[in-house]
């Protein structure tokens, strides 16, 4: 391979790492690697385990010391993915830091496929990083090829609350026209039931009355290397589609940044050999969604729903022993009569996220030859015919 080019087969990703359990870093790269990417890490924080322990040591990486990371990898020509992934950054410094490397790369590389996980927040919970970091994710999604953010990230990078039908539309707009993304992808959307019914979807699933997940995505770009995203006049190509899902209930961390590393390493975009449709377009018409960006979620969420389906399986298991055994899955060292109520709790709590940490290396089959069961689907509303 000649001496600065992009390897085909390389992937950069930034986010977050932890020694024990599976959240980004570790959640993205065993993933990426049974996919065929050869994955290189760079890590913003690198902590014990994740925060939802309650207790965990470590340190966050500030921008100084990304910049050496990215400035090292450049001096030995080592900058040359043809992918990127960028998940949690800690402060708007390492977001900046980050943003100037991708900029740089996609001088050199037109063609990086970038995904952005802009993690910030959530819906009911509100931001849990710093508001400075906002306005430079702004500035990064033009870089972007693919953006995932949640229902709470898409509507503050939009500066649109999701109401319903319309305002949906309207904030995938806005990411597409306003903001330059080619390729989104709302993780998680809540919509009124008459929405729900309108596209044809449920508030549970038909077959078992599971609670169902939403996620929405759209694809959007120029029709021409002069188009402009600010050309309103492309709002007319605008199609979302959306695939219902079932919720896996319970509390699981690092299910978002495998997500974004099974997308991303799913994502196939056309060309001249690949006959895959453009996006935008419908592979043989009728119902179902075959754009590239689609059929990398379907996949993914696939592969999602089998390491949660394995992870749950675990959980039942040490659950069923715990009983035989008279415990109630609490610790079983614990002695409540002369331990501290608090220490009781936090132990208990300990517990329980030590079980629910993803079965990620236990789901390889499900990883790589993963049984798509919920297809996507256009999202055509009933009311306008």
């Amino acid at each position: 391979m000649a001496a600065n080019q992009p390897d085909p087969f390389r992937i950069l990703s930034i986010q977050s790492h932890v020694v024990s359990g599976f959240v980004g870093n570790r959640s993205a790269t065993f993933p990426l690697q049974l996919l065929g990417w050869d994955v290189d890490v760079a890590n913003t924080v690198q902590f014990s385990n994740h925060t939802g322990y309650g207790r965990w040591g470590g340190q966050r990486f500030d921008s100084d010391h990304m910049s050496d990371l990215f400035v090292n990898l450049e001096r030995n020509g080592l900058l040359r993915y043809s992918r990127m992934l960028t998940g949690y950054m800690p402060s708007s410094a390492v977001v900046s830091a980050v943003k100037d490397l991708v900029e740089r790369q996609r001088r050199k590389n037109p063609d990086l496929i970038y995904l952005l996980d802009p993690v910030m927040g959530d819906m009911g919970r509100g931001m849990y990083v710093d508001k400075s970091v906002l306005p430079i994710y702004k500035q990064m999604l033009p870089l972007s090829t693919i953006v995932c953010p949640n229902q709470f990230e898409a509507q503050i990078l939009s500066g649109l609350e999701i109401r319903g039908l319309e305002s949906l539309k309207e904030v995938l707009l806005s990411l597409h026209l306003d903001h330059g993304v080619r390729h989104v992808l709302i993780t998680s959307v809540e919509l009124p039931e008459q929405d729900l019914e309108a596209i044809g979807a449920r508030r549970t699933m038909e077959e078992d009355g599971r609670p169902a997940m939403l996620l929405v995505g759209s694809s959007l770009e120029p029709r021409s290397s002069s188009e402009k995203f600010e050309d309103r006049g492309v709002a007319k190509d605008l199609k979302p589609w959306f695939i219902q899902f079932p919720e896996v209930q319970g509390y699981f961390s690092g299910v978002g940044d495998l997500f974004a590393a099974l997308t991303l390493g799913r994502f196939q975009p056309p060309t001249r050999n690949n006959s895959s449709p453009a996006d935008g377009s419908e592979e043989g018409g009728g119902e179902y969604c075959g754009t590239a960006v689609a059929k990398a979620a379907e996949q993914a969420i696939a592969s999602l729903q089998g390491v949660l389906a394995k992870t749950c399986k675990v959980i039942e298991e040490q659950e069923r022993l715990d009983s035989e055994r008279g415990s109630k899955g609490e610790g079983d060292s614990l002695n409540k009569g002369e331990v501290d109520e608090a220490v009781s709790q936090i132990e208990a709590r300990v517990e329980m996220m030590r079980r629910r940490e993803l079965r990620i290396v236990q789901s390889r089959e499900e990883i790589e030859r993963p049984v798509v069961k919920y297809r996507a689907r256009w999202l055509r509303d009933s009311r306008l015919g």
